[in-house]
C-alpha cells in the first residue's frame, strides 16, 4: 500500500468511524455512567467485533453472507434485539443518590468488566450493514492477490487504532457529561433519552428494507 493509499483509507475509515451512531451512543454513557477505565473493556469488545467484520469481509465471506438473505436477517434482528434490550434497561435502570465526587460512586449500573466486553462486541456486530461496508471499502485499497502478510497488518492495525481511538474519544465525552451528573433528575434523563435512541435505532433498522 502506497503512502498515498493509506492516507485515503485512513481518511475515508476515521471519517465513517466518527460520524455519530450507536457504538458512539454507547461509548459516551458507559463513559458516563462506568467511568473511563471501566469504559476500556466495552471499547476493546468493540474494536473487537470491529475486526471480526473485517476478517470476513476480507476472506470473501461477507460477500456470502450478504448474498444470503436468511443469514443478513438473522444477524440483522439479533442487532435490533439487543439495541432495544439495552435501551430498555437504560430508561428503567434506577437512579440513586449521589453520596460522593468519586464517579465509581455515581454509577447506579454495576456492569461488570464481562458485561461491558459484551456490549461493546454485539453493538459491533449487530449491525450486518457493518460488513457491507468493509466489503466495499477493502478492495478499493486491497489487492487479494498481490496484498504481503504485512499490507494486510497495516490495514488490521490502522482499523483498529482509528476504531478504538473514535471509541475511547466519544467515552471522554461521556465522562465530561458526568459532572452534571450530581443532579438525580439529569442523570435519569441522560438514561432515557440514550436509551430511547437505542430503541429508535432498533426500530429504523427493524423496518429498513435491508
Amino acid at each position: 500500500m502506497t503512502f498515498e493509499s493509506f492516507t485515503a483509507y485512513f481518511f475515508v475509515l476515521f471519517i465513517a468511524t466518527i460520524i455519530p451512531g450507536p457504538n458512539s451512543l454507547l461509548a459516551i454513557n458507559h463513559g458516563a455512567n462506568h467511568g473511563i477505565g471501566k469504559t476500556i473493556y466495552s471499547g476493546l469488545g468493540n474494536l473487537t467485533g470491529n475486526l471480526l467484520m473485517a476478517l470476513v469481509s476480507i476472506l470473501g465471506l461477507g460477500a456470502i453472507l450478504l448474498a444470503s438473505s436468511m443469514v443478513f436477517l438473522i444477524i440483522k434482528w439479533i442487532g435490533i434485539v439487543y439495541l432495544v434490550c439495552i435501551g430498555i434497561k437504560l430508561i428503567i435502570e434506577p437512579i440513586t443518590p449521589v453520596r460522593s465526587n468519586n464517579i465509581k460512586d455515581k454509577s447506579t449500573i454495576t456492569k461488570g468488566k464481562d458485561k461491558l466486553f459484551i456490549d461493546g462486541f454485539f453493538i459491533a456486530v449487530g449491525n450486518p450493514k457493518g460488513i457491507l461496508f468493509f466489503t466495499a471499502l477493502f478492495p478499493q485499497f486491497i489487492n487479494i492477490k498481490s496484498s504481503t502478510i504485512g499490507g494486510f497488518l497495516i490495514v488490521f492495525i490502522t482499523l483498529g487504532v482509528v476504531a478504538f481511538g473514535c471509541y475511547m474519544l466519544y467515552a471522554i465525552f461521556g465522562v465530561r457529561l458526568n459532572r452534571l451528573f450530581q443532579r438525580q433528575s439529569i442523570r435519569k434523563g441522560f438514561n432515557r433519552i440514550t436509551g430511547s435512541i437505542f430503541i429508535g435505532t432498533g426500530l429504523i433498522l427493524a423496518f429498513s428494507e435491508k
